[in-house]
């Protein structure tokens, strides 16, 4: 169970990279490659536990998530208040927040982690 939590930001962001990956298939019809090495990338930081990639990873979905959540706001303010607005602005400020406290437990772990490493992270001995 405690893995589990341990894994939950690389889990959250690898599920809205698959929803990013099914979302531009369905809707555009083409494949989004982008969206396909970012969900790669962190299914193996899963695995490998790269200390430096993480802290990138994290860095990066944190300023991606604070930047989104900044436009979604400032862009309620300056549209005309519906209902459907309303709802897509909670949606969108509550999945970036949601991104943020992610990115945040992200950089945590990863600045926390011990790294004592005689080879390559990426090697396997037997």
């Amino acid at each position: 169970m405690r893995k589990t939590f341990g894994a939950l930001p690389e889990l959250f962001f690898m599920g809205v990279g698959m929803f990013w990956i099914a979302e531009s298939y369905f809707t555009l019809g083409s494949v989004n490659y982008f969206a396909i090495l970012v969900t790669w990338l962190l299914f193996l930081q899963l695995f490998y536990k790269n200390r430096l990639a993480g802290l990138v990873y994290g860095i990066a979905f944190g300023s991606f998530s604070v930047y989104m959540l900044l436009t979604i706001i400032t862009g309620y303010y300056e549209s005309v208040t519906s209902f459907s607005i309303t709802d897509s602005v909670i949606l969108g400020a509550g999945l970036f927040a949601t991104g943020i406290v992610m990115a945040v437990a992200m950089v945590y772990k990863y600045v926390t982690a011990k790294a004592d490493y005689d080879e390559s992270v990426l090697t396997v001995t037997y």
